[in-house]
């Protein structure tokens, strides 16, 4: 009984059915053509959009399964009352219709499909107090329930450049007269597609400002966002809340976003998340938490893009930062040529006129407790970039280096035809023997030192940088060693030059002060003030340093203590000189040090007896002065 009882309901509602549809086929099309329903709609949307609607093809209805409306080549011009967007043209418009509102005689659109539709948009600046009443109004009183957007291309003309989204597809639901909204779709910019998800509860009116709570996912190939917070409409949209970002890889993010990258940087996991805020060219985190290739930081970040530059600014702090990843060397993306069979060692110049410098400004201030830099750790330090319309200063203050302090403080300015570049700063109370072995497993020289710099170049890469370098380096140290036997050394020298360091060492030699300066000059490092104190004696020193071909010249007058007494000199017969005749003085002389400065040669210029000396007018004082 039961199952005949369920088949009389279903087949009452079967006749009910037939019925509505058989009264609607017979009154409906009658009372309303397609050409009345399309007026209709087209009121509809100029009621709504408040552009001047146009029809500029064929009228299609059909009323089974579900009643449409098919409008061929549709524009919308003079877009008033949809914030931001323009002009609409359409290839088709679907309107899907409510069958009861057409038996009723007053059509009523569920649905809105734009098949191919081009948005003109502009985010340009409205005037105060225009864009939150348009936008609550646009929510409210849209005379449809969903529309949906088929591949569809969107065009934003902003103040600097006019982007193109293309490939859009996209379902907006408006879920009722009080603003709430949900959509979903993708597009492509820039080549790249994306997708995305969007929620927007009630909104809330206080004046003439709009809030609305929102979340929002955004996920490409590039980068993944996802956004939980609230946005607020008065003359202009502003969105606050938590932001969590994901970027694979920053250069080519940076590069899809249209900065200027150099080609071989490929380096940047980058991650942020906290509370964050975006208004019209500004997005800035005023709190959160950043990592890049795992160097972790906290504080405040903002990005402004209404310039003709981009602004970053920021200040963070971070437990460490390890650069070591970004100085190391990259092998040239150009192989090597062959000479003669083998593979030429010569590498590409490598250029330091990075497109980045002149396409983007920075103001960054950055703290840290620990900073790596390949072979060199530094303690608590402090850096600050500054980096505006191609002219690069930054400042580093070190509190903690090498069991000492130092600072230092780089320009460089891109906009010049050849870049011009200048260091200059200094090391104070530092070990000699801890800076040394960053670089070189153990140190030959011992003693606290003060370091003083102050060094200029120009050039477009750093082969040019490095032959044109030029300036001033002052050190100093007290109360240090080195591991050179001076005594054990000249007496192997009287025997004839020796090579390499080994046969330098032996005990080592002390030194009450050792002091200097180098001039630099054409890649090379010149002195003629080198002094070591050793109490009794002293070295006084000269030469040359050249870095390109790693090659000494050096000469080291040892002067004081070092005198010794000569045999006196044999007659031509064999006998000596007479008791009364004085026997020659002569010092050490000139150590002098000259080849590869792995391997350099050791040898003994002995200086001229004083009788020598005299007989020559005195014209030649120290062995040192012959020059280099």
């Amino acid at each position: 009984m039961a199952h005949l009882k369920h088949f009389r309901i279903g087949l009452l509602a079967a006749l009910g059915l037939i019925v509505v549809a058989t009264i609607y086929l017979i009154t409906g099309p009658a009372l309303l053509n397609k050409k009345t329903i399309r007026t209709i709609v087209t009121q509809n949307l100029r009621d709504w959009t408040g552009a001047s609607v146009s029809v500029n093809g064929p009228t299609k209805i059909s009323f089974f399964p579900r009643p449409k409306l098919k409008i061929y080549r549709v524009n919308l011009a003079g877009i008033k009352r949809l914030p931001l967007i323009q002009d609409l043209e359409a290839d088709k418009i679907v309107v899907e219709l409510g069958l009861w509102s057409l038996i009723s005689g007053t059509p009523v659109i569920d649905r809105v499909t734009l098949i191919r539709p081009q948005i003109k948009s502009s985010i340009t600046p409205q005037p105060s107090g225009t864009q939150s009443p348009a936008f609550v109004h646009a929510l409210a009183s849209a005379p449809f329930d969903q529309i949906r957007l088929l591949n569809g291309k969107v065009a934003v003309t902003g103040p600097q450049a006019t982007e193109e989204f293309t490939n859009v597809t996209a379902s907006i639901d408006i879920d009722g007269s009080d603003g709430a909204h949900s959509s979903g779709g993708s597009f492509t910019w820039r080549k790249q597609p994306v997708s995305f998800g969007y929620n927007a509860d009630a909104l809330s009116q206080v004046a003439n400002a709009a809030t609305m709570p929102i979340t929002v996912k955004l996920d490409g190939e590039l980068f993944s966002a996802e956004i939980d917070g609230s946005a607020v409409i008065t003359n202009g949209l502003r969105v606050t809340g938590d932001l969590d970002l994901e970027i694979p890889n920053l250069p080519n993010f940076a590069k899809w976003t249209g900065m200027l990258v150099p080609d071989d940087q490929s380096e940047g996991n980058f991650a942020a998340e906290g509370t964050f805020y975006w208004a019209g060219h500004r997005i800035g985190f005023d709190e959160g938490t950043f990592d890049l290739d795992g160097n972790r930081a906290l504080g405040a970040m903002a990005l402004e893009i209404s310039g003709p530059r981009p602004q970053i600014e920021g200040t963070l702090a971070l437990q460490k930062l390890d650069l070591t990843r970004y100085f190391a060397p990259k092998d040239s993306p150009h192989p090597a040529k062959k000479i003669d069979g083998e593979k030429s060692k010569t590498r590409k110049p490598v250029g330091v006129d990075f497109p980045l410098l002149h396409h983007i400004n920075i103001d960054l201030r950055i703290s840290t407790t620990q900073l790596t830099a390949g072979p060199l750790k530094l303690g608590q330090s402090a850096i600050s970039f500054s980096l505006k319309s191609g002219i690069l200063m930054a400042d580093l203050a070190v509190f903690e280096v090498c069991e000492g302090n130092a600072n230092a403080r780089l320009s460089f300015n891109a906009t010049l035809p050849d870049s011009a570049v200048r260091v200059t700063g200094g090391m104070a109370g530092i070990s000699a023997k801890s800076c040394i072995e960053v670089f070189i497993p153990d140190s030959s020289l011992e003693g606290t030192a003060d370091v003083s710099a102050d060094v200029t170049s120009k050039g477009r890469t750093t082969e040019e940088l490095f032959e044109s370098l030029n300036g001033k380096i002052t050190f100093s140290l007290d109360e240090g060693k080195a591991d050179i036997d001076i005594p054990k050394l000249v007496e192997k020298l009287r025997e004839g030059p020796v090579l390499g360091w080994k046969a330098t060492q032996g005990s080592a030699t002390s030194f009450q002060s050792l002091a200097g300066e180098f001039f630099l000059r054409r890649g090379a490092a010149y002195t003629d003030s080198l002094k070591a104190d050793l109490g009794e004696t002293a070295l006084l020193g000269e030469g040359t340093i050249d870095f390109a071909s790693k090659i000494l010249d050096m000469r080291l007058l040892m002067t004081g203590g070092q005198a010794e007494t000569a045999p006196p000199p044999k007659t031509s017969q064999g006998a000596e000189t007479p008791d009364d005749a004085k026997p020659e003085t002569r010092t050490a002389g000139a150590i002098v040090i000259k080849g590869p400065w792995s391997e350099p040669t050791f040898s003994l210029e002995l200086a001229k007896s004083s009788a020598q000396n005299n007989s020559s007018g005195g014209q030649t004082k120290t062995a040192l002065r012959g020059g280099y």
